[in-house]
């Protein structure tokens, strides 16, 4: 009797587990890579993107779609190989927390790692943007967007469209640009309000990359992992106000001479060089021009047209140049708020919002996230369709061994901000409002 007793016992945990096991299945989705046709002028490195097929993906059957947009330094296939967000979707779709939808993720990257999905135009100081140069908004909006959804059962009505810094950046951006195509957003640690971009600390900590606190004209050999601040300011600068001008004499090839001190680039007012190329026939020199001037002290500071109003403390007007106005008026998230509002204030006003941000975010981001959520809602942003949360740690996990970082934990923040987008697609109460999850506070979950 005891041995049978043992024996059903035995049984009892073996169908336990066997049920176990059942309940955790997780089907998987598939990925596969779209190719985005694009006119050759518009210089897009590679037109390239991943797109994530739900389990059992039915083609007769209509799916929302979400567009995940990466960080600087990544491409098309960073969300998937790197971060494994087909995991996570996977698992999200199969235990029901969200329903099935196509995730489609295009590649920003450009020369100097990424293009901030900005139509770029060629820069002249004191005429602003005269030229196209690179085009990544114009590829995202009307033609990746286009082919995608004639190539795959989309519900145009459920379109979200979400990333990570840069990818986030791009993502305010193109949501404020053309309100009208998205019912929600999400924007983790993204540089959203360019005013923070004048604080001294950030200005300090580019300049002191270098030993004589000056950009080199000849920037490429410098940019890399070693120089955070200046390889980020380059890639911002290359979207904003790239330059090009003529290499004075072709049979010279002392470089700096021929772009700089022949009426071209301007070394005091923050131009640096890229690379000599050949357009035909006709040897150019290719810089970009950072917002910024070299004085030797605040008596020698110039207050940029486009600043009015109280700034912190910290914040500098000694280093800034006329140029910063026009990263400010085209590319600045917190500035286009307004071009919302005049585009299509119905649809702007409509959108769902989640925004999160770590409290020790690196690269100085909360303070961007903040006065971005501050400047929707003083703009009449319903508070109802907004999530904000700032995050450190993790919830079960101490924050100062696992600080809220710039991009940590991204797996599990952008599992909530998918079942946020979920909610909206369903129609579905967000439960908005300011969350600090790791200090204890429920989020919206």
């Amino acid at each position: 009797m005891r041995k049978f007793f043992a024996g059903l016992v035995a049984l009892s945990f073996i169908y336990t587990g066997c049920k176990k096991e059942e309940t955790l299945t997780v089907k998987q989705g598939k990925v596969e890579e779209f190719t985005v046709n694009v006119p050759s002028s518009w210089l897009i490195s590679n037109p390239k993107a991943l797109v994530y097929l739900p389990p059992d993906y039915d083609p007769n059957k209509k799916y929302p779609v979400v567009y995940m947009l990466h960080g600087f330094g990544g491409d098309y296939r960073t969300y998937v190989y790197y971060n494994g967000i087909n995991e996570v979707l996977d698992y999200l779709i199969s235990t029901g927390q969200i329903d099935p939808v196509i995730v489609v993720m295009p590649d920003g990257r450009n020369p100097v790692g990424g293009s901030f999905y900005t139509d770029s135009k060629l820069y002249e100081p004191g005429m602003g943007p005269t030229f196209p140069f690179m085009r990544y908004e114009s590829y995202i909006i009307d033609s990746l967007m286009s082919q995608v959804e004639g190539a795959y059962p989309i519900d145009t009505a459920r379109r979200a469209i979400m990333g990570l810094s840069m990818g986030s950046y791009g993502s305010a951006k193109l949501w404020l640009k053309h309100p009208e195509k998205f019912v929600a957003v999400a924007l983790h640690s993204g540089p959203l309000a360019f005013d923070s971009l004048i604080n001294a600390d950030v200005i300090d900590s580019m300049l002191n990359e270098f030993p004589d606190r000056r950009l080199p004209l000849w920037i490429k050999d410098y940019l890399g992992i070693e120089r955070v601040w200046t390889t980020l300011g380059n890639g911002l600068s290359f979207a904003f106000t790239p330059r090009m001008v003529d290499y004075q004499d072709p049979t010279d090839w002392r470089v700096i001479e021929n772009c700089f001190y022949s009426g071209g680039l301007n070394a005091d007012s923050g131009d640096v060089l890229l690379d000599t190329l050949t357009f035909s026939g006709v040897k150019k020199c290719l810089g970009v021009r950072f917002p910024i001037v070299y004085a030797d002290s605040a008596s020698n500071s110039y207050i940029p047209s486009c600043l009015t109003g109280a700034f912190p403390d910290n914040t500098t007007y000694r280093m800034l140049s006329e140029d910063y106005c026009t990263w400010k008026i085209y590319h600045d998230p917190q500035t286009l708020i307004n071009s919302a509002l005049t585009t299509d204030a119905n649809a702007f006003k409509s959108t769902k919002v989640y925004i999160d941000v770590g409290v020790k975010d690196e690269l100085t981001l909360l303070s961007h996230n903040r006065g971005f959520k501050q400047t929707l809602l003083d703009k009449g942003f319903p508070r109802e369709n907004l999530v904000y949360v700032e995050f450190d740690g993790k919830l079960g996990y101490p924050s100062e061994d696992f600080p809220g970082r710039h991009s940590n934990w991204i797996r599990f923040r952008m599992k909530k901000s998918l079942i946020f987008i979920n909610r909206v697609f369903r129609g579905e109460n967000v439960n908005a409002g300011d969350y600090y999850p790791a200090r204890g506070e429920k989020d919206y979950e």
